[in-house]
């Protein structure tokens, strides 16, 4: 599954799209992909979020995929979910870290693309918050969100 994961970053979430106004769904994926800095570890029963979350603090590197393989999630929940997700960071002290789950159930688009649905299963990706709000300050000031509904703009807190 690893592997289909980067298949997923390095073919839909790098590739600059027109949807995106030329830019890609995930701006900032390409250079953490190509330098190694991409923990990817599988949450299990026995390889709980906290236990992949100190395996991927202890590995160094900037960021972090989680795959959920059977995880089934109706849409309506992706976002309890990583709220869930985001208030057990905060809890065991890591709220530096903010997560961002990807469900192939979403129907979240832009211009009829969506980049959600292609993922090959459930991820939570897993971020710094600074760099995150750094990223997101960065594309406010291009057009990237130009094509999204307000939908997904809201999805986002655009």
């Amino acid at each position: 599954m690893k592997n289909k994961v980067l298949d997923y970053i390095k073919n839909v979430l790098e590739v600059p799209r027109d949807e995106y106004n030329g830019m890609p769904v995930c701006p900032f994926a390409k250079q953490e992909r190509e330098t190694d800095n991409i923990y990817i570890d599988n949450i299990t029963t026995k390889n709980d979020f906290i236990i992949c979350m100190h395996k991927f603090i202890k590995s160094g590197k900037n960021s972090a995929v989680f795959i959920q393989e059977h995880a089934e999630m109706d849409e309506r929940d992706t976002k309890r979910y990583q709220h869930f997700l985001n208030k057990v960071l905060e809890a065991s002290d890591q709220s530096n870290w903010k997560a961002l789950c990807i469900n192939p159930n979403d129907k979240l688009e832009v211009d009829g693309f969506n980049a959600r649905a292609l993922a090959p299963c459930f991820l939570v990706l897993i971020n710094n918050l600074e760099d995150i709000n750094s990223a997101h300050k960065t594309i406010l000031n291009t057009k990237y969100f130009d094509k999204m509904d307000g939908k997904y703009k809201k999805y986002l807190g655009v």
